[in-house]
């Protein structure tokens, strides 16, 4: 959008505003922060009656995510967004950030009458072989990011889908390798952030620790995030992996190997990574059990330790030695834009037979609603085993609180996820889903299973994902978002996503 005399007698009269006191008061109204940003960048800012905006509005995993913003403002540099950011703060101005956009969090990654600051265009991608470190900005999905350095035999510990953004660096982040390095958080370097102030400061463990510490699990509440830095690590150029399929007539041998995947494969051998996962189709009533297996080595077949996902009956199988991006590829291709999502999330110690009890609750409650059109549900059980833990402390701590689980125990976090067709359906299934959830939170309380912690990641509405890290390190976080934001900024004028509890 270019400027006109419209625009710049607005810009005008919102300094004007700024001179009256407006940082102080309710938020701007959007129209006039949308004129004030085209009036000084107008070639990155568009309005409602634009194709590009359309386009943005399009571009969420989850309807739940369709908001009405202002404008979109779609910046190609951090210093740009540094500018907007201090305008903003100058004029009180909402605004929202998104990444890839797929929370289904309403509000998350996009805002009603604000700005949607989009990170589309911040997407370099530069290898430091030297440092063995890739600089990637904030807008690349995955599947860039793979791409760009599988022909280098490199690979960094983010996602595994790959239209996936990289939310899941403020957040914890599951990878492929997270069995022997850890989460992405604690494979961040650094991040280049800009401050509410417009400043642009550098994260990490040599300047500005407290503020790259409490990224590291703290989403959007102390900065915007331009690039990421994520450590390398060299691997052959292909690994063996790919989904295999077990039928619900071998659910019961299923859950033991899930557990035996838990609490054995992924503790006694770093190299190993599954995504197990169980799934219900409405439409068709068939369950079904689609799991992620991968072996970090180029071999030809899964090893010992792993034989278990072959053991059991299974009607399909895509194992194969690929590359990274191939495997981001495969998990990618099952992701479908513009449905409705509802996600919850829980965690417990690794339990053969509560694991095994929470998918038999879930798949009758699923059964139960299998005539709402286009149902779709999936439960997702995630081991963190002590290694992770202690690759998170070894490598510079983060805010997540799992410092404080028990020695020697795995947790897993279950990931619930509903997709549907119709909006319409969302509060009955959200709140009747969140239900489902807090029954099987209090039966794992019952059986002395239950861990507090919230992955924010997965994390879903009305979910307290940062009250979950303990009292000590939220206290941790609202002090460096007072040092970094003294105003409450992005408490007052980013109000989505996961924010810091007020008490």
């Amino acid at each position: 959008m270019r400027a006109t005399t419209a625009s710049i007698v607005a810009l005008t009269s919102a300094l004007a505003a700024v001179a009256s006191g407006a940082t102080t008061g309710r938020p701007q109204n959007g129209r006039v922060c949308c004129h004030a940003l085209n009036g000084i960048l107008p070639n990155d800012t568009f309005l409602p009656n634009e194709q590009v905006y359309t386009a943005e509005f399009n571009n969420f995993w989850s309807s739940t995510e369709d908001l009405n913003p202002s404008c979109v403002f779609l910046p190609n540099t951090t210093e740009k967004v540094a500018r907007a950011v201090q305008l903003f703060t100058r004029l009180n101005c909402q605004w929202a950030i998104r990444g890839g956009g797929h929370s289904p969090i309403p509000g998350a990654a996009n805002i009603d009458g604000g700005v949607l600051i989009g990170t589309n265009h911040l997407n370099a991608i530069e290898i430091n072989h030297e440092e063995n470190y890739v600089r990637v900005g904030a807008g690349n999905r995955l599947g860039a990011v793979y791409n760009a350095l599988d022909p280098h035999k490199l690979v960094p510990i983010v996602g595994r889908y790959e239209d996936v953004g990289l939310g899941l660096a403020l957040g914890a982040g599951f990878s492929f390798l997270s069995n022997r390095e850890g989460l992405t958080i604690d494979n961040t370097l650094n991040y280049e952030v800009v401050l509410a102030n417009g400043t642009i400061v550098n994260a990490n463990k040599d300047s500005n620790p407290d503020l790259w510490w409490a990224l590291k699990g703290g989403n959007n509440n102390f900065g915007v995030v331009t690039h990421f830095h994520f450590q390398t690590f060299p691997y052959e150029g292909t690994v063996y992996g790919g989904n295999v399929i077990h039928p619900e007539s071998a659910f019961d041998e299923v859950a033991d190997l899930f557990y035996d995947y838990h609490t054995r494969q992924a503790v006694d051998d770093v190299l190993t990574h599954a995504m197990p996962s169980y799934d219900y189709i409405g439409a068709t009533d068939v369950a079904d059990a689609t799991s992620l297996v991968v072996y970090n080595a180029p071999v030809d077949e899964l090893p010992p330790i792993m034989q278990p996902w072959l053991e059991v009956p299974y009607s399909n199988s895509t194992l194969s030695r690929r590359t990274y991006s191939s495997l981001a590829h495969e998990q990618g291709s099952g992701i479908f834009y513009g449905l409705a999502v509802d996600q919850r999330l829980f965690s417990v110690y690794a339990d053969r037979e509560f694991l095994k009890e929470a998918w038999q609750i879930q798949l009758r409650w699923l059964r139960a609603r299998r005539d709402v059109p286009g149902l779709v549900g999936v439960q997702v059980p995630m081991p963190i085993t002590p290694n992770q833990v202690a690759q998170g402390i070894a490598k510079g701590g983060n805010a997540l609180g799992l410092d404080a689980t028990e020695e020697g125990k795995t947790v897993v976090v279950i990931l619930m996820l509903l997709n549907f067709n119709n909006l319409e359906d969302l509060p009955r299934l959200r709140r009747e889903h969140n239900a489902l959830m807090e029954e099987l939170v209090a039966l794992a309380k019952k059986r002395g299973v239950y861990h507090p912690y919230i992955m924010l990641t997965y994390s879903g509405a009305g979910q307290e994902a940062i009250a979950s890290y303990g009292r000590e390190n939220v206290a941790r976080l609202r002090s460096v978002a007072k040092a970094y934001d003294p105003t409450r900024v992005f408490q007052r004028l980013v109000p989505g996503g996961q924010k810091l509890p007020r008490r």
